[in-house]
């Protein structure tokens, strides 16, 4: 009988502390953001910010020119890099992009801007949900 409560006793206090533990974890669940780091050499991420300044510029050119609510940037813009990134896993991956463009009017020099694109990759697709100039 005491070896039942001992036993009883110690994988409760085991549970006790798996579930301290991880609820002190750092945030990586599913619904929050998530830093990507060294973007510069991540491929996957340089060609989503190259897929939104091609999207953008493809939705531009659709409106002739008009601004939309997801996209009010009305210049057509040059792909340089993606500075900083964060993904989400939602219905898919959500991938939030600084991304650094210039116009192609050549005037004002380098720009960054706020991409947001999902990826759903059993559908192998992509989605730019957004595209705005950055506050910084």
């Amino acid at each position: 009988m005491a070896r039942t409560v001992t036993t009883s006793t110690l994988l409760l206090i085991s549970l006790l502390f798996v579930a301290t533990a991880a609820a002190h974890a750092p945030a990586a669940a599913v619904g929050g953001r998530r830093d990507i780091k060294d973007v510069a050499a991540n491929n996957e991420v340089q060609s989503l910010g190259r897929f939104a300044v091609a999207e953008h510029n493809r939705r531009l050119r659709r409106s002739g020119g008009v601004a939309t609510s997801s996209d009010p940037v009305t210049v057509l813009l040059s792909f340089r890099a993606v500075a900083a990134a964060q993904e989400q896993v939602v219905a898919g991956v959500a991938y939030y992009l600084k991304v650094v463009a210039r116009d192609d009017r050549g005037g004002g020099g380098d720009r960054p801007f706020d991409a947001v694109v999902v990826v759903k990759a059993w559908l192998k697709s992509r989605e730019l949900v957004s595209f705005t100039p950055s506050r910084k």
